[in-house]
């Protein structure tokens, strides 16, 4: 797994905030996954196949490449290789369908029907943080609470439950 410490100065993982830090190695896969993405995609939407069917294909490619990265380079493996893989690709597949869901449903807008550019990275930029949050839930299973930020509440009595307050008086 590549940890921010491998490929950042100290100096410069103090000035990102750990939500955007944790995401850098997920963010350098996916550069490599949405290269792949893009690249089929706009291949097939130009010569062979129409947005719908593309999108498909492109997304299926990139899907293989980046459970190989992110299995190496991104996320430490807390489960079995073969359950983190099935439970990638289901993942996979909703992302997918979120993804074709935003690229046919975007080429409706007259304006946004032609442009295929613009279409493809709000797709891509939606799908992303799904992924993300998804994917490490696969990898790495739930992530522990941290007990200084969460406080202790006593469960509601069904006396709680019968009070109401009078906002009239």
């Amino acid at each position: 797994m590549m940890k921010p410490e491998n490929y950042l100065p100290e100096s410069v993982r103090k000035m990102i905030p750990p939500f955007v830090l944790e995401k850098i190695p997920f963010l350098l896969s996916g550069i490599v996954a949405t290269g792949i993405n893009f690249g089929m995609y706009l291949l097939l939407v130009d010569r062979f196949l129409p947005p719908g069917p593309a999108t498909m294909v492109a997304y299926s490619s990139s899907v293989l490449v980046n459970f190989v990265l992110q299995r190496y380079f991104v996320f430490e493996l807390r489960r079995s290789v073969q359950s983190a893989f099935v439970l990638s690709m289901l993942v996979s597949a909703g992302g997918m369908l979120l993804d074709w869901l935003i690229v046919t449903g975007l080429h409706q807008f007259p304006y946004l029907g032609d442009q295929e550019w613009i279409i493809k990275g709000a797709a891509t930029g939606i799908v992303f943080f799904y992924n993300f949050y998804a994917k490490r839930r696969v990898f790495e299973g739930a992530r522990p609470q941290d007990a200084t930020n969460v406080e202790k509440q006593d469960p509601p009595t069904a006396d709680s439950k019968n009070k109401t307050k009078n906002y009239n008086s």
